[in-house]
């Protein structure tokens, strides 16, 4: 009998537990002229927060763009200035408020010049507790900028907000971080001096005039030097806070049950209606 390794037995396993569906296969030119694709709500009808949207495409010679159907604002969670160039793959995380509007709405992948050739949702990752503004990968090496529409964070009550937190996959804090609103000396809000490491994050406390700040800037640039070390991942943005109404915080832990109300995902949860974010209705 031939042998199998536990490594590839394992591989497999892995290989069975992940959960693909495809989005679009038709293929597409996706341009301003020509349009994007379109893909309907009930598309995402069992989509979870975590899990990802990944673009296979080709030919692209600029950025790609991902936005809701309805009136077209910017998927939440979505980047400003994400460039693809060539043949591959870009991966959109899913935060749980993008999992709302795309299930309340669907989805409109868009741009200037690329071919796409598939679209799927497929398993992602774990999300860090509190509100994921974004989440992902991205690589920081010299003076690299993440860009984040406000789409990500203008739905959130900050007066609840109490910190945010940066994470990395750099295992280390001696790295720069500027929050800026622009480029300007006036667009700067905040930077690794004012932070406090934690346990794989950069945490920024809030003040009530960086939380003004913060909520009311048109997108956030996240700017990220890694000085002497090396480059490194960062993967998520998140708000923390008291969200003692949120459903990951409930003193029962009994099973959800989610339903859609008037295009809105609606949560039942022991006896409590909650939105996609966990936010008692």
């Amino acid at each position: 009998m031939k042998k199998i390794s536990i490594l590839a037995l394992f591989a497999a396993l892995v290989a069975m537990n992940v959960q693909a569906t495809d989005l679009f296969t038709e293929g597409k030119h996706v341009s301003w002229d020509e349009g994007g694709v379109q893909i309907a709500k009930e598309a995402f009808s069992e989509a979870q927060p975590g899990q990802k949207i990944a673009v296979t495409f080709t030919d692209a010679s600029d950025g790609i763009e991902f936005k809701v159907l309805g009136d077209f604002h910017h998927l939440p969670g979505s980047r400003e200035a994400a460039w693809i160039n060539g043949n591959g793959t870009f991966e959109q995380f899913l935060t749980a408020k993008a999992v709302e509007d795309l299930q309340a709405n669907g989805l409109e992948i868009i741009g200037a010049n690329f071919f796409c050739a598939k679209v799927e949702l497929l398993d992602g990752k774990t999300l860090k507790e509190g509100i994921s503004v974004w989440t992902g990968f991205f690589w920081a090496d010299e003076w690299s900028t993440l860009e984040l529409y406000a789409e990500g964070y203008n739905y959130v009550d900050f007066a609840k907000v109490t910190a945010l937190r940066i994470y990395s996959e750099a295992n280390r804090s001696d790295f720069v971080i500027n929050v800026k609103e622009s480029w300007e000396e006036s667009g700067h809000i905040a930077d690794h001096n004012a932070m406090t490491a934690g346990e794989g994050y950069m945490e920024l406390a809030l003040t009530d005039e960086l939380r003004t700040r913060l909520a009311n800037a048109g997108h956030w640039m996240v700017q990220f030097n890694k000085e002497t070390g090396e480059p490194f991942n960062v993967t998520d943005i998140v708000l923390v806070g008291d969200f003692s109404s949120a459903i990951g915080h409930t003193a029962v832990e009994t099973k959800a049950v989610k339903t859609i109300e008037n295009g809105q995902i609606v949560i039942l949860k022991n006896g409590i209606r909650y939105n996609a974010l966990g936010i008692q209705l």
